[in-house]
């Protein structure tokens, strides 16, 4: 009877440490998995996870929306280069690449809007016309020498330099491992302010690409007006023109107004 205790007593106390020690391992590999490993992946010691096998073309596989897409080599790693350097220069392209896609989210929104306000705003200020065939000014579309849109181009030029050098600052300030690629400090409404790692992450994730997709449209824009030379909001009228001016809208309406004032 005493043994069958004693064997009772060991098997419950087994029962207790191995599920701790499991759960410790477990909560490891999701820590993990959403922070990253805790040493530089560049080199494998054999303990941590293998992310050579995770597609991406970012050294460390940790970079937001990083899908492995890059067909001409451009974030490739060259051999001849230090670890540092391939991390600096992927993460450098990363962050022209947020400046270009926010840049073109603004554009890929000013666009139509400016299309569709200039005529009344041009009339109601009595200002020069530099839409004069409604077509937004362009590289392919001409008309960027007119009017103050030299002096516009000029404040974007400058406005970028000053970008640059906060950006540089930063980035020195903050150390080149920790670097963010597109943070600049400016958050006015805290939204990332308190945000988890993995909820940063899939913000960045969605930032990206939807400059990505600013970036396409606004190339779209300048070809269809440039190969149409007609504006993009009449090349896609569903889209800019309201639902009440829509000849379909107007007859569904005339006849359902129509059938209640005869039934009345």
């Amino acid at each position: 009877m005493q043994k069958l205790i004693i064997a009772s007593s060991i098997a419950t106390a087994s029962a207790f440490v191995a599920p701790t020690s499991t759960a410790s391992a477990s909560t490891l590999k999701a820590q993990e998995s959403m922070e990253g490993p805790t040493v530089d992946p560049w080199y494998m010691d054999g303990k941590e996870p293998d992310l050579s096998k995770i597609r991406g073309v970012f050294p460390g596989k940790s970079m937001p929306a990083d899908y492995g897409f890059d067909p001409l080599g451009v974030a490739a790693i060259d051999v001849f280069s230090s670890d540092d350097d391939d991390y600096l220069r992927v993460k450098n392209y990363r962050d022209a690449e947020l400046r270009h896609g926010r840049l073109a989210m603004l554009a890929a929104a000013a666009w139509p809007v400016q299309e569709l306000v200039h005529p009344w705003l041009n009339k109601a200020l009595d200002a020069p016309n530099l839409l004069s065939d409604g077509r937004s000014p362009s590289v392919l579309n001409g008309g960027l020498g007119d009017g103050p849109i030299p002096l516009a181009l000029a404040f974007t030029a400058i406005m970028a330099g000053l970008l640059d050098i906060r950006a540089i600052d930063i980035k020195e300030r903050t150390g080149y491992d920790k670097w963010i690629p597109g943070d600049y400090g400016f958050d006015p409404l805290n939204i990332v302010k308190g945000a988890s790692p993995v909820a940063f992450k899939n913000m960045q994730a969605k930032e990206i690409n939807n400059g990505r997709l600013a970036m396409v449209a606004v190339a779209c824009y300048v070809a269809q007006e440039a190969a149409t030379g007609e504006p993009i909001v009449a090349l896609s009228e569903g889209l800019f023109t309201p639902i009440i001016y829509m000849p379909w809208f107007q007859h569904v309406m005339d006849t359902a107004f129509g059938i209640s004032s005869f039934r009345v």
